[in-house]
């Protein structure tokens, strides 16, 4: 009976062809996923957990996400599995520990095969090393790990280690390092011998103008009874923001394996914090079954930079409204006044023309004279005045414009909002008087991407 019990399941684990080994490197989001799991520098997600806790510590506000993927490849081969995570990240700022903790959750449902729990928490340093234009971060994580599988007894509970670093430069590229599994936990079922592989990866990445470029290499250990293998990861991602609707997200990456290649594409929404996003898996070998990925994640404390600043604008809208009106009034006067004076001087070339001709008498003209050369002083002094009026109430527009993106640029909004509104800006009061020094260093700023 015992016999015929390990024969059924190594006929189940041959006709489902599995994952090569346990807790593979499945993905575990769909902003993962669809970035062709090239997430080891990456620096703003939860999720990092599973790739690099070392990136852990760049995350300044308390959020949590939870993920279901249904999966049919992943880089270690094809598989069919429905997989839950969840992931926090809790920033701590104490003079002991400084950095974010992060507890993760995983459950891995391998149809007809078994079944895979995870339960961890892992630690990413904040500001551990600071240099010129950089930083170095540490992080690891503990994870407790079990598998049972579908027709057998439970298997025992083991540890496995994660141990990760994170370099920074010019708050724009990063580069990462990330050994998984490093004690090479054994997962052993009936009558075979399976571990977690060990794995080393070694990510780049680059952050301009809303865009993310990031590009992973993993290299696994011999586990399971199949040679170690390696495949190449690449990914970018695209946010852009709008005034009412959020901010909206397009992804795409793939990967290269020695047992399997995929690309991938997805779709991200952030508003108020909270963030929706959806991943598609196209395989390029073997069955061509799609995998779907979607996820929830909520940021607490998250600025909204965009609902801030059209907040400031529907507060300021009604005096906007009526200074502009009276500056268009401003106007008028000031066309009126400058086709008043123009009558002026014509009136006082002719006067002059008449003296010289002797066309009127010499105290008719003078006379005449003084009279328009004292409405034209009027004139000229109103006209002076009414142009500084409408000049310092353009001054007043553009500080109140250049706080309210102070306000944006403090709450986190990404480079592709800051440099359209510094644009925005600089259009609008390019011929107005108005110092622009500062938004022109801004938008230089803006756009070497730094």
């Amino acid at each position: 009976m015992l016999r015929a019990r390990f024969a059924l399941v190594l006929a189940f684990l041959s006709a489902v062809r599995p994952a090569w080994a346990a807790f593979e490197d499945s993905g575990f989001s769909p902003r993962a996923v669809a970035m062709g799991s090239s997430f080891t520098a990456v620096t703003d997600d939860p999720v990092s957990v599973f790739y690099n806790p070392a990136a852990l510590g760049f995350i300044n506000h308390t959020s949590f996400q939870t993920s279901y993927l249904r999966q049919f490849h992943i880089a270690a081969g094809e598989v069919n599995q429905d997989l839950f995570t969840l992931s926090g990240a809790i920033p701590v700022k104490q003079e002991l520990i400084n950095g974010t903790l992060s507890p993760a959750f995983l459950y891995n449902n391998q149809n007809n095969v078994g079944i895979e729990r995870s339960v961890g928490m892992s630690y990413g340093s904040r500001s551990l090393y600071e240099f010129d234009g950089g930083q170095v971060e540490l992080g690891g994580t503990f994870r407790v790990l079990q598998r049972t599988y579908s027709i057998s007894a439970g298997a025992p509970t083991r540890i496995g280690l994660d141990f990760a670093g994170l370099m920074r430069f010019w708050d724009k590229y990063t580069f990462g390092v990330s050994l998984l599994n490093f004690d090479g936990p054994p997962i052993n079922g009936p009558n075979f011998k399976d571990r977690a592989p060990a794995m080393i990866k070694l990510g780049v990445a680059e952050s301009v103008r809303g865009f993310l470029f990031a590009f992973d290499i993993t290299k696994r250990e011999p586990s399971g009874g199949h040679p170690g293998t390696a495949n190449l990861g690449a990914g970018i991602e695209h946010w852009w923001a709008t005034a009412r609707h959020g901010s909206y997200a397009l992804r795409t990456g793939g990967i290269l394996s020695e047992r399997d290649k995929m690309w991938n594409a997805g779709v991200g929404w952030r508003l108020f914090g909270a963030q929706v996003d959806y991943a598609l898996t196209i395989p390029m070998t073997g069955t061509s079954i799609f995998g779907h990925a979607v996820s929830l994640s909520y940021r607490f404390g998250q600025s909204n930079p965009e609902g801030e600043y059209e907040r400031v604008l529907a507060e300021e809208l009604k005096y906007r409204k009526d200074l502009t009106q009276a500056l268009e009034a401003g106007e008028v006067k000031q066309w009126r006044l400058a086709e008043e004076l123009n009558t002026l001087r014509d009136e006082m070339m002719l006067l002059r023309r008449q003296l010289i001709d002797k066309t009127t008498s010499e105290a008719q003209a003078r006379r005449r004279l003084q009279e328009l050369e004292e409405r034209h002083r009027q004139a000229e002094e109103k006209f002076r005045k009414m142009q500084a009026e409408a000049n310092r109430s353009k001054d007043v527009l553009f500080r109140e414009d250049w706080t309210a993106y102070q306000k944006l640029k403090l709450g986190g909004a990404p480079d592709a909002v800051l440099l359209d509104q510094v644009t925005r800006i600089l259009r609008q009061y390019k011929d107005a008087g108005v110092d622009l020094g500062e938004a022109n260093q801004e938008l230089v700023r803006l756009r070497r991407g730094r």
